[in-house]
């Protein structure tokens, strides 16, 4: 009697382990996809930030698809689109921006040329004459108003940092010069979950063996077993031992939560 009673006493605490384990994994998924649609919800409303003379961000949409990528870049560069599909290449994020050079008002005086006193030698220069980006250097005939000059373009730097802020969400930063403006920017991405194609499939098959040995009457034996796993969080494992005795048992894999540094 007393061996029947425990027994039913286990299959009812087995019961409750699996129902607990279950309803934990639904908590979990229930607060990830309220987690989620808060992130979605931030990131479409977000707009382009200026955070210093030169440096622009914006968040990332990461909830594109490869199929979203790859008509967003059809539409916007065919050519382009021709080339990474016969390649046979993998889009993985895709940035659109505009950028304009700022206005400024510059004067000063040329000077007269030496052997033709009709025309005036200029030397324009964007945005200072110490580090130009643009170059403008010529003649402007007095008489007919004709000039004739040659442009020449300095090196514009540009450095693109991408980041991840606590809250999981991901920051584009398009910095250049103080005088580069950007007028739009977006940037589209696949998850980070997409970027390899290795995923977890939602059932895997689990094998192994074990030695178990009483703390009480000092037997031993040598047990082997097989179960399942699902979804990556949930474990079943069925094992029979040398002692005649088969068991069956439940293990939830808990999330680990990586640190940021």
């Amino acid at each position: 009697m007393k061996d029947k009673f425990n027994t039913i006493l286990l299959i009812i605490l087995i019961v409750i382990i699996i129902f607990l384990g279950w309803r934990i994994g639904s908590i979990k998924n229930s607060n990830a996809d309220a987690v989620e649609a808060l992130k979605k919800s931030i990131i479409m409303n977000d707009s382009l930030t200026k955070e210093a003379d030169g440096r622009y961000a914006k968040l990332v949409n990461y909830y594109n698809t490869e199929n979203d990528l790859k008509g967003q870049l059809k539409d916007s560069n065919i050519e382009l689109y021709k080339v990474i599909k016969k390649e046979g290449e993998k889009i993985l994020s895709l940035t659109n921006a505009i950028v304009t050079l700022q206005g400024q008002i510059s004067e000063g005086t040329g000077n007269i040329n030496p052997t033709d006193t009709n025309k005036i030698d200029l030397s324009l220069k964007y945005p200072n004459d110490k580090d130009p980006f643009i170059n403008w250097v010529g003649s402007v005939d007095r008489t007919s108003a004709y000039y004739k000059g040659e442009w020449t373009f300095g090196k514009l730097p540009l450095q693109v940092v991408l980041t991840e802020e606590k809250r999981g969400i991901w920051k584009s930063r398009l910095i250049g010069p103080d005088w580069l403006k950007v007028d739009s920017m977006t940037v589209n991405s696949l998850p980070a979950d997409k970027y390899s194609d290795l995923t977890p499939r939602k059932i895997q098959f689990l094998v192994g063996g074990g030695y178990i040995r009483s703390l009480t009457n000092g037997n031993s034996a040598i047990g082997v077993g097989a179960g399942v796993n699902l979804y990556d969080k949930h474990n079943i494992l069925l094992n029979v031992n040398t002692n005649q005795e088969i068991g069956i048992n439940y293990y939830y894999k808990f999330q680990t939560f990586k640190k940021n540094k």
